[in-house]
């Protein structure tokens, strides 16, 4: 790495093509100021003593690691010696900002320009690359009117350039088809960071497993359960794994005990959710697109850090569940749909009270409609003799609600340890005297609740104003 050796004659061609198309092409005004940095270090070395060139090869990689790849191509006209210092580059990125400026091209099939650029750029690498991204977003594709897709003819010609090193791997394409994902992927052993979109996950009949993968990420795939069972199963050191908005499957049997962080984002409804061997999981967030899963979550495992968001809570989190589920529990943001739900409201104290370790609490309303139920009578929310270890309270609403306010008293009243509470009230397009009566009414309530912490400090704010 930060090697200057010249490539043979054969690959003379190919590396003039790759220098016109990437240094022709029209400027991306957007680069970062890291970047601009750079290159004015580069550009001064005609005038000075060529001290950027004696740097030690690593730092040499780190600095071509962070330019753009038509950034890492224009270094090579500074010395002979840079000039094929970025075909050693252990790091490339082709990404919105790389195929943006092939959209003007007139008169030529952006398809196959782009492909040829990034078959040739592969060809010419003159070291291992580490860490390869190709992501094209569904934004890309709808702005740009792009026809640009990466097929399975691209990934079987691209991949065998990276499987023996590559250990972060980032390959998202939000067309309108889904491609099966190719099985030469899978031969990436080194892999630590994973992601993959767009795609249908195949697992191949001898798949052996990436047995050093940390962090998997699948987005807008497709896949079966057993495939994901098989696919995580093959990872015996995984640490975090995220599946957002997929499809085709109908539960989700996770079975990983190095697992500490799992983040699902449901696009569909789906019958159940086993984390029972995820012995070691401390951050879980869950979110859903859809009502009407009923007892979703089979078993839950002793997480840390939880965040929800999804309506009602009840069928997440059942009531048979409370009294097992979160004797760890440190961190818990929920995501409330309707707080003026009397069910739901009682459900998120039994849930509190069923945290004995519970410091931070975070609820978001999102309903933007004034209350107009009374809250019932209720001995739960009433109660004074429960010890809750809450240290910070975070609660935003969109409306007026006696419910939010209390859930504020009930908290005050039994949080010996609280801190801070801050009761975020976001109401717009409300009149400037209006919303200073509501908010002064509700600074009076709050002043005079009992609170079992002397020095719990309580902020009201408004965000709508």
């Amino acid at each position: 790495m930060g090697c200057s050796c010249t490539p043979s004659s054969h690959t003379h061609t190919t590396y003039q093509n790759v220098l016109l198309s990437l240094l022709h092409c029209s400027d991306n005004p957007s680069q970062s100021r890291f970047q601009r940095y750079v290159m004015t270090l580069l550009n001064k070395k005609a005038n000075q003593s060529d001290r950027i060139s004696d740097l030690p090869a690593n730092v040499i990689d780190g600095i071509l690691g962070n330019l753009k790849i038509r950034d890492q191509v224009r270094t090579s006209i500074l010395s002979r010696k840079w000039r094929y210092m970025w075909t050693s580059a252990p790091e490339l990125c082709f990404d919105n900002k790389f195929f943006e400026r092939y959209t003007y091209l007139e008169g030529s099939d952006h398809a196959s320009v782009v492909s040829k650029i990034i078959t040739d750029v592969l060809m010419l690498r003159n070291g291992p690359i580490h860490k390869f991204t190709l992501s094209i977003s569904y934004d890309f594709h709808y702005d740009f009117k792009s026809n640009f897709e990466i097929t399975l003819e691209n990934l079987n010609m691209w991949i065998p350039f990276l499987s023996r090193d590559i250990k972060y791997l980032d390959l998202v394409d939000r067309w309108e088809s889904v491609h099966e994902m190719p099985y030469i992927v899978f031969s990436c052993k080194e892999l630590t960071y994973f992601k993959f979109g767009g795609f249908h996950l195949l697992i191949p009949p001898h798949f052996c497993g990436f047995k050093r993968l940390l962090e998997l990420h699948l987005y807008l795939a497709r896949f079966n359960s057993d495939a994901l069972e098989s696919l995580v199963s093959g990872c015996p050191f995984l640490e975090k794994l995220c599946i957002e908005l997929c499809e085709g499957f109908q539960y989700l049997h996770i079975s990983s005990h190095t697992l500490k962080v799992l983040f699902i984002d449901l696009l569909y409804d789906v019958k159940s959710i086993c984390l029972k061997k995820a012995d070691n999981l401390i951050d879980f967030t869950f979110e859903a697109k859809h009502v009407g899963l009923s007892s979703l979550f089979k078993s839950l495992p002793k997480v840390k850090l939880v965040g929800c968001n999804k309506n009602p809570y009840a069928d997440i989190i059942p009531p048979t569940c409370l009294a097992c589920s979160f004797n760890s529990l440190k961190y818990l943001k929920l995501g409330v749909k309707d707080l003026n739900e009397t069910g739901e409201l009682l459900h998120i104290v039994r849930v509190l009270k069923s945290a004995p370790s519970l410091v931070k609490l975070v609820i978001q309303s999102y309903n933007f409609f004034e209350a107009t139920r009374v809250l019932d009578h209720s001995e739960e929310l009433e109660c004074r003799s429960c010890c809750l270890k809450l240290q910070i309270v975070d609660i935003s609403v969109r409306t007026k609600s006696q419910h939010a306010m209390s859930l504020i008293q009930f908290i005050l009243a039994n949080s010996p340890l609280l801190k801070t509470l801050t009761f975020n009230f976001d109401i717009i397009k409300l009149d400037a005297l209006e919303l200073h009566r509501i908010l002064y009414r509700i600074s009076q309530d709050l002043l005079g609740m009992e609170r079992a912490s002397p020095r719990a400090h309580v902020k009201l704010l408004n965000c709508g104003n």
